[in-house]
C-alpha cells in the first residue's frame, strides 16, 4: 500500500470537490472549490491523502493570531478531518496527525460530542461550558422549529406559536428605541476596525488578535462581503465598540448571525445598544433569527435581557506543549462566530 499525502492544488480539483460532496454535501464542496484557498489561508493548509492513487482522505486547517496576557501565538484552528469508511482502520489519520504535530502550533478548535471525547483521550483540553445564544425574532420560522420531528416538534411547534405575539410585540418595541451613540457604515476600513481594538483596554483573555490585516482578510476580503452588516457605538471620528452581522439564507430561511463584537467588553450599555441595533436591522431583512456565540460568562446576562432566550451547548478544545498556555484555556477567554469555521458554509 503507497500513501500519498499532498496539498489540495497537487490534485484534480474536480476529484476533490466530488469527495467533499460526498461527505460534506454539495453546497460547502463548491464554496470550497471557489474559496478554499480564502478560508484556509492557503491552499498549503488543505491536505488530502491518496492510497495507491484513490483519494482516501482530507483534512484542513485555518491558520490565526491569539493574544495570550499581551503575547502574539500562532495558531490553528483544525476543522476537518475525513477518511473514507472503505480506508478506516489502517492507520490513515495519523499520517495527518504527524502533519499537525510538525510547527509544534497552539491547536485550536470547536468539536462535537464524539471528537471532543476523542480529543481528550488524546490529551487536548477540552471545554463544555461555552454557548450559543439564539433570539427568536419570527418563532415559527426557526429552522430547529421548522424541521424538528415527532414529539419534539409538536412541542417545539406549540411554543413558537405561543412565543409568536410576545415576539412580534419585542420587535415593535425594538423599533422606537434608538441609541443616538449608534452608527453603520456602508464599508469601514480595515484601518477603523483595528483603532477600535486598538483604544479599548487591554484584556485578561485570550482572544483572537484583530489587527488590520485580520479584518481585511476575514471581513473585507470575504466572498460573502455583500452580507455584513457593520455597526459601531461611540463618536463617527473614533468609535469605541463594532458589532458584525452576516444575514443570509440558510435553509430556505433567512437568519442573522452576530460574526464579531468588540471594544470594551466590560462596558454593557455599547453592547445593548449595538444589540438593539443589530436586531432592528435583522426584523428589517425579515430575519428568522438572529444568532451568536458567548464564551465570557460575564456577558450572558446581556444577551439574555435583549432577547436571545435560547441557548445550546459549544465545545472548545486545544492543544499545546506549554502548560501555561494549557491552563490560559482553562480560564476565560473570548471568541465569536467569526473564528474558526463557525460561521458555517450556506
Amino acid at each position: 500500500m503507497t500513501v500519498q499525502l499532498l496539498t489540495t492544488e497537487e490534485i484534480d480539483p474536480t476529484q476533490l470537490t466530488s469527495f467533499l460532496e460526498r461527505f460534506f454535501g454539495s453546497t460547502k464542496a463548491n464554496f470550497l472549490r471557489e474559496h478554499g484557498s480564502w478560508l484556509h489561508g492557503g491552499q498549503e493548509n488543505r491536505w488530502v491523502l491518496l492510497v495507491d492513487g484513490v483519494l482516501a482522505g482530507y483534512c484542513a486547517v485555518i491558520p490565526t493570531q491569539v493574544c495570550i496576557e499581551g503575547k502574539e501565538l500562532s495558531a490553528i484552528w483544525w476543522v476537518d478531518i475525513i477518511v473514507a469508511p472503505e480506508f478506516r482502520g489502517q492507520g490513515l489519520q495519523s499520517h495527518f496527525d504527524q502533519k499537525l504535530q510538525q510547527d509544534n502550533l497552539l491547536k485550536l478548535g470547536f468539536p462535537n460530542e464524539l471528537a471532543a471525547k476523542i480529543h481528550r483521550k488524546h490529551q487536548w483540553g477540552v471545554r463544555e461550558d461555552l454557548q450559543v445564544r439564539l433570539c427568536p425574532l419570527r418563532p415559527l420560522k426557526v429552522n430547529q422549529v421548522r424541521t424538528a420531528q415527532g414529539r419534539r416538534g409538536v412541542l417545539l411547534k406549540f411554543g413558537a406559536i405561543a412565543l409568536s405575539p410576545i415576539m412580534a410585540g419585542f420587535r415593535l418595541r425594538l423599533r422606537v428605541r434608538k441609541s443616538l451613540q449608534v452608527f453603520t457604515r456602508e464599508q469601514p476600513s480595515a484601518e477603523t476596525l483595528a483603532g477600535i481594538v486598538k483604544r479599548s483596554p487591554a484584556q485578561a483573555f485570550p482572544t483572537t488578535c484583530r489587527d488590520a490585516a485580520y479584518f481585511q482578510h476575514r471581513f473585507l476580503d470575504a466572498p460573502y462581503a455583500d452580507q455584513l452588516a457593520w455597526f459601531f457605538y461611540g463618536p463617527a471620528e473614533a468609535p469605541t465598540h463594532y458589532l458584525i452581522t452576516r444575514t443570509l439564507q440558510h435553509h430556505g430561511v433567512t437568519v442573522t448571525r452576530i460574526l464579531d463584537y468588540f471594544g470594551d467588553l466590560g462596558a454593557e450599555e455599547p453592547l445593548r445598544a449595538l444589540l438593539q441595533a443589530a436586531a432592528v436591522d435583522a426584523d428589517r431583512k425579515k430575519s428568522s433569527q438572529l444568532t451568536v456565540m458567548v464564551t465570557l460568562p460575564s456577558m450572558e446576562p446581556l444577551f439574555k435581557a435583549a432577547g436571545f432566550i435560547f441557548k445550546a451547548t459549544a465545545r472548545f478544545c486545544w492543544l499545546s506543549s506549554n502548560p501555561a498556555i494549557m491552563e490560559s484555556f482553562a480560564r476565560p477567554f473570548y471568541f465569536t462566530l467569526a473564528d474558526s469555521d463557525n460561521d458555517e458554509i450556506s
